[in-house]
């Protein structure tokens, strides 16, 4: 009764940088063995010790598998201390032989999707950029988000356009507390979050931005996607987060539209665990320019997309979180100068990646609960 769920040695796949985590995923994709196929994709820019980076593509099983299983870390940054350990965790299960991968079946893993985030422990991607609001039509006209734009300056003081705000203290979040309390009260919890975390594309230095044209990440996954010929697969999706929700808890949203045949081969795989932004019953609310979507327009009817998030602190502390660190961490002056910015650094991480033991048992374990559905799902469907 008093013998750890999970030895030691399991939740060693928790990495404490991103160059670690990198490191150990390599090591544990060579203990398969020959049977896979492992291709890197570079990435521009250099970490903090100016360490190169890459997304990493793992293939496991049949190459012409007519079911693929695809596991996302790292889509948001520093979120990948959680998703690469999950994706460890199945590479050792499957190298020990605890596991394998059944007959008809493949895995795809992809390894670090915003690399430069993950190393530099941020959300957004070097240009600021949130991959996860990313994925939109930029020969349209940018989407307008008149509650963020009406909330720009409150959240990240002095910020523009542009991105050419002034360097300023985090005290100066202050200032705006009080205006997005009133936006709060007027527009309750729900629209409060569509406004600020729904996405903009006007505040290049604000939250949630999902830039002008198509970053390096989005870039590399659109040819993934490609890669994996969805149209003629059954596909299914897990885009590994953190950062909404209960602590510990690892929630299935799914963001396909309401009566499509993505969300009913979900509710069939994952069932009444599924939580539906667009139906309101999940931690999180619709958004704009999701990864989601990419893969959404590719799949046939017997795929299907979620997210598992796992929670950490409450959201208000997230926000306050994500606010300073726009502040104090600005595009541009890697290595960041400001005298707060590693106290800063330090925060998000905790924020989005609680390094205690009671989180990463949950998490492992969610994590192979969530592989073993959606593996059933497509076997059996």
């Amino acid at each position: 009764m008093l013998s750890p769920l999970l030895s030691p040695r399991e939740l060693s796949v928790f990495s404490t940088s991103y160059q670690n985590a990198d490191d150990a995923f390599v090591a544990s994709v060579a203990a398969l063995g020959g049977s896979v196929g492992a291709t890197e994709l570079p990435y521009d820019g250099v970490g903090p010790a100016g360490e190169s980076m890459a997304t990493r593509k793992v293939w496991i099983g049949d190459p012409d598998a007519a079911r693929v299983l695809v596991l996302l870390s790292a889509v948001h940054g520093v979120e990948g201390f959680c998703g690469s350990a999950i994706q460890q965790d199945l590479l050792q299960r499957l190298a020990s032989g605890q596991v394998r991968v059944p007959k008809g079946l493949a895995v795809l893993v992809v390894h670090a999707v915003n690399p430069w985030g993950f190393a530099w422990c941020r959300r957004v991607d070097e240009q600021g950029i949130d991959v996860n609001r990313n994925f939109i039509d930029f020969s349209l006209p940018l989407p307008i988000n008149a509650g963020y734009r009406e909330l720009a300056h409150a959240l990240v003081p002095g910020s523009s356009g542009s991105g050419s705000g002034a360097e300023v203290g985090s005290g100066m979040l202050q200032a705006g507390d009080e205006r997005l309390t009133a936006y709060l009260q007027q527009h309750g919890q729900y629209g409060y979050e569509l406004a600020v975390s729904g996405g903009q594309y006007e505040f290049a230095d604000g939250l949630f931005y999902g830039g002008t044209a198509k970053c390096q990440a989005r870039l590399n996954l659109e040819a993934i996607i490609q890669e994996l010929d969805c149209p003629n697969r059954d596909v299914a999706v897990v885009d590994l987060h953190t950062g909404l929700g209960p602590y510990g808890h690892g929630e299935l949203i799914c963001d396909h539209a309401l009566e499509s045949e993505g969300l009913a081969t979900a509710k069939r795989w994952y069932g009444d665990a599924v939580t539906i932004p667009e139906g309101g019953d999940s931690c999180s609310v619709p958004k704009t320019g999701l990864v989601d979507y990419a893969f959404h327009a590719a799949m046939g009817a017997r795929s299907c997309y979620v997210t598992l998030e796992f929670g950490t602190y409450p959201i208000a502390e997230l926000l306050r979180c994500l606010r300073e660190d726009h502040l104090i961490r600005k595009q541009g002056q890697q290595p960041f100068t400001h005298s707060d910015a590693e106290r800063v650094r330090l925060q998000l991480l905790k924020q989005f990646y609680p390094a205690e033991p009671q989180w990463q048992t949950m998490v492992l374990l969610r994590g192979r609960q969530v592989i073993q559905m959606a593996s059933k799902g497509l076997l059996n469907d």
